[in-house]
């Protein structure tokens, strides 16, 4: 790891009753540092970006980012902060066209009053003018402009997985946590992903994505973070970590 630390989980514990989601956890992400987080279902791996996210509430350990403590922050004031998310899926927001939903992230970034918003003043309106433009924008620097009238949810899905790593982006975020950016994607379009992810570096923003693409994860990650029911089997290079018997095993369930 080089550079100075953007994130940081120490002895992460989650349980649900009886069932340990995260046992001791932590591990850390430096400025512009593709991390990232692998292991079988069941793993912990979501439970761990929901705890990160302030979706989940830790037992114990704590969640700093850019040195400020956060694990006891909302999720809404952990997005203001800079740190994005993707998901699994987009459903909820399926209705909406793509150019609304990538204006999801701006309109978090620059809250408006609701008067203001309900007597459209002039600076609202050219504040949207200015922030389609701005969303429109970056769906052309991806290739997905001609989606930008689209409904979200009558896009193939792995242009939606795609448009949800740009809604990420527009948020202009240091920090942005990817689950499961190619799940469901055919082997061909998982290329298109990789290199958002390399826009995102080269802009200096930290990336901490799960997946359970091994060899994905393996040529986009600078370091990988290994978990197994719930705990960790270590942390380091993806040459060092997927290759080791015990983390084999943890995949293949032997």
């Amino acid at each position: 790891m080089t550079g100075p630390v953007q994130l940081e989980v120490r002895s992460a514990v989650l349980t649900f009753g009886g069932l340990v989601a995260l046992d001791d956890v932590g591990f850390t992400a430096a400025d512009g540092e593709i991390f990232g987080i692998v292991g079988p279902n069941g793993a912990g791996k979501s439970a761990l970006l929901n705890c990160i996210t302030g979706v989940y509430r830790m037992d114990s350990g704590s969640v700093r980012y850019r040195g400020q403590p956060i694990e006891r922050l909302k999720p809404h004031q952990i997005a203001a902060l800079g740190v994005a998310r993707t998901f699994q899926n987009t459903d909820y927001f399926k209705h909406l066209a793509v150019e609304d939903f990538l204006m999801l992230s701006l309109m978090s970034e620059q809250p408006t009053s609701i008067v203001a918003s309900a007597l459209a003043l002039p600076r609202i309106r050219r504040r949207d003018r200015e922030g389609r433009a701005e969303a429109r924008g970056f769906l052309e620097e991806f290739g997905l402009g001609a989606y930008a009238a689209h409904t979200l949810g009558a896009l193939p899905y792995g242009v939606q997985k795609r448009i949800d790593i740009v809604r990420a982006l527009v948020a202009k975020p240091s920090l942005i946590l990817m689950d499961e950016p190619t799940s469901g994607m055919p082997v061909a379009e998982r290329g298109a992903v990789a290199d958002i992810i390399r826009h995102a570096r080269a802009r200096a923003i930290t990336v901490v994505v799960v997946d359970h693409d091994v060899d994905f994860v393996r040529r986009e990650c600078d370091r990988l973070l290994v978990l197994d029911r719930g705990a960790s089997l270590g942390v380091g290079s993806p040459d060092e970590l997927l290759t080791r018997e015990d983390v084999i095993q943890a995949y293949v369930g032997v």
